[in-house]
């Protein structure tokens, strides 16, 4: 799709006021300043986050009540079970609560849901299981903030339940012990935007400073980072904190097999986002994806580097095969969108087929969302079970659309951009899928506009070619971590000639060079090798791209990651 350049301009009088009491360059008080950091006190915090900024977890309502059933469970040798989930989020919680409950002496199990056969939540059976085998207390991690009837069955089994979630509440809240979620009602601590990992590093951190242990707290930063980065919460606030603290951990992990992860998932040295979100969570994701269950969890706790090894190339494995996957369902709806191209029409995307491998359809609704820029559903349906996962853009709240639909749904949860459903099976037959689509794209009509559906590139600010260096680079890093929130910023520069290629990379990436300032500048555009045919040595082009630094083989360059170029008309 063609997506529509806009410029933004920070108030110049806020700018020259962060230059003039911070000493930064002006370019980088511009961000800040779109950013929202106008004044120096909060412009320089955002700068420079600090441990002492992570608020008191005694502040987060229930907080109490956890350490009191936890110490108490300590006190009576009760067996603890963690009741997990299987995306990254849920993982790396279950191995942070493990590790630091096992730190203080209790006796910890887990139970980590398989994906394919258990789906989400709370299983009866597990429950059961647990009771029978003495457990006394439950601490959900990821899930539970809607499990009304599970929690009353763990009650009726003599267990109790603390649950740790970040899902929005229903109407009706379960009857346990404690619930720990900044979204609950009533609740007023100041953060509401932490991922699940970040609940339970609440907890953690409550643990460990009510035993006068507080210098323990931030070796858990380093898992709480993957998974916060992971599961794309805003990274503002104490997210900001978790994971700027954590990636720096990473560069120098003493645990077994996260040094095994990081190598077996191609990371350097210095560990940034990008290597979380494209090269670790996704062989964590893909593990569970493709059939894997809890045995991940005990890649943090192994101390042989032979076992590490194993369970590492079992992740790259299934990764792989998660990549297979994901191309045969997109080929597939390719093939139905060629042959039904209104299909893409509706203002809330929804696609379905038979045996479509429920481990990777969240990734492919992903893919849709990038490629139409708007709300995608795609459903996997089976003779016992119709799942789902979907995706959405900005402004738009897939689970207040499914909330209205749910008449429909055996089940459903999520975020804001981001649910997973169980359709029911009166409605996976056309005529109920059809009606299904008509219900969502009803809300979907009735809260976007046309324009909300236009990709948008906000441009934070035009460089000469000049100016694109590593002193502006520098001053990207400064803002890091990116992420929701406080995206990675995108930039424009016109007149950008090509200096040598184009070429294409694994047959679907554009590649180019082009010099500014006596530096080579590497150009890349992921998934666009197609436009390589009409692009050529001497070519000029406006482009819109983010800027980081490229090492290789210890020599560092300038990487422009291009977000869309506009070819420039000779003399023009």
């Amino acid at each position: 799709m063609e997506k529509r350049w806009i410029a933004l301009s920070p108030d110049q009088e806020k700018v020259r006021l962060l230059v003039s009491e911070l000493g930064i360059s002006q370019f980088l008080a511009g961000l800040l300043v779109n950013r929202g950091f106008s004044q120096p006190e909060s412009a320089m915090a955002f700068l420079n986050p600090r441990l002492e900024m992570l608020h008191d977890p005694l502040l987060m309502k229930g907080m109490k009540a956890a350490l009191e059933r936890i110490a108490s469970a300590l006190e009576r040798s009760e067996k603890i079970l963690i009741y997990g989930d299987y995306d990254v989020d849920g993982i790396t919680s279950t191995v942070i609560l493990r590790r630091a409950l096992e730190m203080l002496g209790c006796e910890v199990d887990y139970h980590i849901p398989l994906r394919l056969e258990d789906g989400y939540g709370f299983k009866n059976e597990v429950l059961e299981s647990a009771a029978a085998s003495g457990v006394k207390l439950v601490v959900s991690v990821d899930c539970g903030i809607r499990e009304l009837e599970a929690c009353r069955l763990a009650r009726d089994l003599g267990m109790d339940v603390i649950v740790t979630d970040h899902h929005l509440p229903g109407d009706e809240l379960p009857e346990v012990a404690s619930i720990l979620n900044p979204k609950q009602p009533g609740c007023d601590y100041p953060d509401k935007n932490l991922a699940a990992v970040g609940v339970v590093f609440k907890l953690v951190q409550a643990l460990f400073e009510s035993r006068d242990r507080s210098s323990v707290v931030p070796h858990f930063l380093k898992i709480a980072a993957i998974g916060t980065v992971a599961d794309m919460v805003p990274l503002i606030g104490e997210n900001r904190v978790i994971v700027r603290y954590g990636l720096s951990g990473l560069s120098e992990p003493h645990n077994l097999g996260l040094q095994v992860l990081l190598d077996g998932a191609g990371v350097g040295k210095v560990v940034g986002n990008f290597d979380i979100g494209f090269k670790i969570a996704p062989r964590i994701n893909a593990f569970t994806r493709m059939g894997g269950g809890g045995e991940i969890v005990d890649l943090f706790s192994v101390d042989d580097r032979g076992a590490a090894l194993s369970i590492v190339d079992e992740m790259n494995r299934r990764n792989i095969e998660r990549r297979q996957e994901e191309t045969r369902i997109l080929t597939e709806i390719e093939g139905m969108l060629e042959a039904s191209p209104e299909l893409a029409d509706p203002g809330f995307m929804v696609v379905a087929g038979e045996g479509w491998h429920r481990g990777v359809i969240g990734i492919v609704a992903s893919r849709l969302v990038e490629r139409f820029h708007k709300p995608a559903l795609v459903i996997s349906l089976g003779e016992i079970r119709n799942q789902g996962s979907a995706r959405s853009i900005p402004g738009f709240h897939i689970l207040e659309a499914l909330e209205h639909c749910k008449s429909y749904l055996e089940r459903f949860g999520g975020h804001a951009q981001a649910a997973g459903i169980t359709l029911k099976q009166d409605f996976a037959d056309p005529h109920g899928l059809s009606r299904f689509k008509e219900c969502l794209e009803s809300y979907a009509s009735s809260k976007l506009a046309e324009a909300d559906m236009e990709p948008v590139l906000r441009i934070e600010e035009f460089l000469e070619i000049d100016d694109v260096n590593f002193e502006r680079c520098a001053d990207l890093e400064r803002l890091s971590p990116f992420g929701i929130g406080n995206p990675f910023p995108i930039l424009g520069t016109r007149n950008l000639p090509i200096s040598a290629g184009p070429w294409v990379l694994k047959e679907k990436h554009l590649k180019f060079r082009s010099n500014g300032a006596g530096l080579p500048l590497d150009v890349i555009w992921w998934q666009n090798g197609e436009r390589a045919a009409n692009l050529g040595t001497g070519d000029t082009l406006d482009v819109v791209y983010t800027l980081s630094r490229d090492t290789y083989r210890g020599r560092e360059k300038l990487l422009l990651t291009l977000q869309d170029l506009r070819e420039v008309e000779p003399g023009a």
